[in-house]
């Protein structure tokens, strides 16, 4: 039997390990948080409110009280850069219930700060309090968001299949998160219908560091993932990017060539080989022979 295992989709430069963070709210905690990313060499996305910048208040969510302190406009691109900005809503609103109207306002105002202030577009996007129905979902399609986070843990390394549902692997605070990276890291291939490459996917809020006095399990968690060659680090957006560069890809009716339209290259491998091709921007490439079994 010939099983057609070798044009699946693999990370930038061929890696099969992609690693991605998640943070909310934009505030002053965020600023420590960066600097333990630039040590490490990771790269995250940050998730603003464009209506509440500078605001000082705390929050305590069951927890130790700590200050929640929004980022002023004019720090964002400073205290953000080399990271992506995406959008949190203008206010942090719950839109569950909500009608379209004021879901997309929510949305669209989000955007229109965030790329006054980065000067590209901004399509990212986490929901507040992870809450959405299908009213938000068609909101955030007519806002031109291409994908929203959730906080709904999967505990898998799987590339979603519906980027305006994208479930994270876990929360920073999960008990099973050293396990996790530990399986992440693995040589060992990692086998899906879809694809040969892992997807590792953490979350949270800096300010929860301040409230468990764990920014040591941070950098400790940091210190486990970072620094490996076979890892590819980057955005929420790069990723959604890479993904759907990958997605349109055209392939011949023999099953021989590939084509690719999008403006980036791309990797395509299988689970049974460590080989890969790339194939460039506006090129067409031949596949890698089918592995008989």
């Amino acid at each position: 039997m010939s099983l057609q295992v070798n044009d699946r989709m693999l990370w930038s430069k061929g890696r099969r390990k992609a690693f991605t963070l998640s943070y909310d709210d934009g505030i002053t905690q965020d600023i420590r948080l960066v600097e333990l990313l630039k040590k490490y060499g990771v790269k995250a996305t940050f998730n603003l409110n464009s209506g509440l910048f500078g605001q000082s208040g705390t929050v305590a969510a069951g927890r130790k009280e700590v200050p929640h302190i929004k980022i002023k406009e004019e720090d964002i691109a400073t205290v953000y850069k080399g990271h992506e900005v995406a959008a949190h809503g203008q206010y942090h609103k719950c839109m569950v219930g909500m009608d379209i109207a004021r879901c997309v306002e929510e949305i669209l105002e989000s955007r229109k700060a965030l790329e006054r202030i980065e000067g590209k577009p901004v399509t990212g996007f986490a929901y507040a309090f992870g809450a959405y129905d299908e009213v938000v979902l068609k909101a955030l399609e007519a806002s031109g968001i291409s994908y929203a986070r959730t906080i709904e843990a999967t505990h898998r390394f799987d590339i979603p299949q519906k980027f305006l549902i994208w479930n994270p692997t876990c929360h920073h605070d999960d008990d099973k998160i050293f396990e996790l990276a530990d399986e992440f890291l693995s040589d060992g291939f990692y086998f899906s219908l879809v694809t040969p490459a892992k997807l590792f996917y953490v979350w949270g809020h800096s300010y929860e560091f301040d409230q468990c006095d764990n920014w040591g399990h941070m950098e400790r968690f940091l210190g486990r993932v970072a620094g490996h060659e076979d890892v590819w680090y980057a955005t929420n957006g790069e990723i959604r990017e890479y993904v759907e560069a990958c997605r349109r890809l055209i392939y011949s009716a023999d099953g021989r060539t590939v084509y690719n339209p999008s403006a980036i290259p791309v990797y395509l491998g299988g689970t049974f080989t460590k080989e890969y091709i790339e194939v460039l921007p506006g090129k067409t490439e031949k596949l890698l022979k089918p592995i008989n079994m």
